[in-house]
């Protein structure tokens, strides 16, 4: 998707938008479906991951080094 005037979004396929569309059926069925606790409880778990993604000791290179995941430049 790319934005072009007054943010008005532009989707680069009829299936991209499609998707987005779908997506946003899902959110709202699940919306409805849960009480607002359970919304209550995601959001601080995700922020608890946040948290602790900004406070990892070690840089994304460090950590696929030591996976040995890291690929040579």
């Amino acid at each position: 998707m790319s934005m072009q005037n007054d943010s008005v979004p532009r989707f680069h396929s009829k299936r991209d938008l499609e998707e987005r569309f779908a997506f946003i059926r899902l959110y709202v069925k699940r919306l409805k479906e849960n009480p607002n606790e359970v919304f209550r409880q995601q959001v601080r778990l995700v922020n608890s991951f946040l948290t602790s993604a900004k406070s990892f000791p070690l840089s994304k290179e460090e950590y696929l080094k030591i996976k040995g995941e890291l690929r040579k430049s």
